[in-house]
C-alpha cells in the first residue's frame, strides 16, 4: 500500500493543504449525498441548471431575503432558462448527452423545458426529497463549518447583512451558496480532467489521498469509488484510465493512488490554491446571508436548555 501524503508536498502552502484535508471529504459527502433523489452526476446537472436560473435573484439581496428560508423557492416566473448547450458546455459533456440526461430528469420532474430554455421548477426545489437533502447538506456544512473553525481555518469574516437574530437559519440561502462552492470546485477539477465524471473520480481520488483524521485509505479501489459517486462500474473505469493516461494518478495493486509529483502538478496547485480561496468565500457568504450568526445563536441557545 502506498504511504499517505500527510504533510505539504512541493509548492503547496500549509494552509492550502490543511484546508483541502477537511474540504474534500466534505465536497465528497455533499456530492455523494446528491440532490433529492439524484445523485453525483445528475446532481451536479441539476445544481449547475439552478444556479444559472437564479443567478439574476442572488444579486438582488432583496431577492435573497424573500427566497432565503427553506420553505421560500424562487417561483417559476422569476427564474431564468438556461439552454442545453450551455449546460454541456459548463459540465464539459457532448450536447446529446446532456440533451438525453435532461429528457430523464424531466421524466422525473425535476428539470422542464421551456421555449427558451431548461429550468429546474419550484416544484421540484418544494418537494419532500430535495427539502430532506438540503437539510442534510446543511448540517454536514455545519459540521465543516465548525471543524475547520476549530483547526483556525477561517479568517475573520463579514457582519451579517440580511438576518435578525430572531429568525429561523435562511437554509435556503445557505444551500445555494453550497451549490456555489460545489461547482466552482468541480469546475477546477474539471479544467484538470476535461469532463465532469473524471472530475467526479478525481475528487474521490483526491479525498483518499489528502483527507482529514486519515478516514480512508491512502489506495482507492476503483470499486468502491464507484460505490461512492453511484456511478457505474465500467464508467469510472474507463475515466479512471483517462487520468491515468493525463498522468494524475497511478494505477497500483489495488486501486488508484496519487504520488507528490501528481499532486504538485501546475494543475493541481492552483486548484489547491483556488479551493482554499472558494472554501473562505462560501464562510464569508454565509456570515453575510446572516447563517453563521443563526448556528451561533442556536448553539447558544441549545447550550441554555442543557443547562
Amino acid at each position: 500500500m502506498s504511504p499517505r501524503i500527510e504533510e505539504p508536498v512541493e509548492g503547496l502552502t500549509p494552509r492550502d493543504w490543511r484546508v483541502a484535508s477537511f474540504s474534500l471529504p466534505f465536497l465528497l459527502d455533499v456530492v455523494a449525498n446528491g440532490v433529492g433523489r439524484l445523485k453525483s452526476l445528475d446532481a451536479l446537472l441539476v445544481l449547475a441548471i439552478n444556479q444559472a436560473n437564479i443567478a439574476p435573484l442572488t444579486r438582488d439581496s432583496a431577492a435573497r431575503i424573500r427566497y432565503g428560508q427553506l420553505d421560500a423557492p424562487a417561483p417559476d416566473e422569476e427564474r431564468r432558462p438556461i439552454s442545453v448547450s450551455s449546460i454541456a458546455d459548463s459540465l464539459g459533456i457532448p450536447f446529446e448527452t446532456a440533451r438525453r440526461r435532461v429528457r430523464r430528469l424531466e421524466a422525473d420532474g425535476a428539470c422542464a423545458t421551456w421555449p427558451d430554455g431548461v429550468v429546474v421548477p419550484a416544484t421540484f426545489l418544494a418537494s419532500p426529497a430535495y427539502v430532506q437533502s438540503v437539510v442534510v447538506g446543511h448540517e454536514r456544512l455545519r459540521a465543516f463549518y465548525v471543524e475547520i473553525g476549530a483547526a483556525g481555518l477561517i479568517e475573520p469574516l463579514p457582519p451579517p447583512t440580511t438576518f435578525s437574530p430572531a429568525e429561523d437559519v435562511p437554509i435556503r440561502a445557505a444551500a445555494r451558496l453550497l451549490a456555489d462552492y460545489v461547482l466552482r470546485a468541480s469546475d477546477g477539477l474539471m479544467r484538470q480532467a476535461g469532463d465532469v465524471i473524471s472530475a467526479l473520480v478525481l475528487l474521490a481520488l483526491l479525498g483518499a489521498v489528502v483527507g482529514a483524521e486519515r478516514r480512508v485509505e491512502a489506495v482507492a479501489p476503483v470499486r468502491v469509488i464507484a460505490e461512492r459517486l453511484q456511478l457505474p462500474l465500467e464508467t469510472v473505469r474507463r475515466h479512471a484510465d483517462r487520468l491515468v493516461g493525463q498522468g494524475l494518478c497511478q494505477r497500483v495493486a489495488g486501486g488508484l493512488a496519487m504520488t507528490e509529483d501528481n499532486l504538485s502538478c501546475e494543475g493541481l496547485r492552483l486548484w489547491f490554491a483556488e479551493n482554499a480561496a472558494n472554501v473562505q468565500r462560501l464562510m464569508a457568504g454565509l456570515a453575510e446571508r446572516g447563517v453563521v450568526l443563526g448556528w451561533e445563536e442556536a448553539q447558544v441557545a441549545e447550550g441554555r436548555r442543557c443547562v
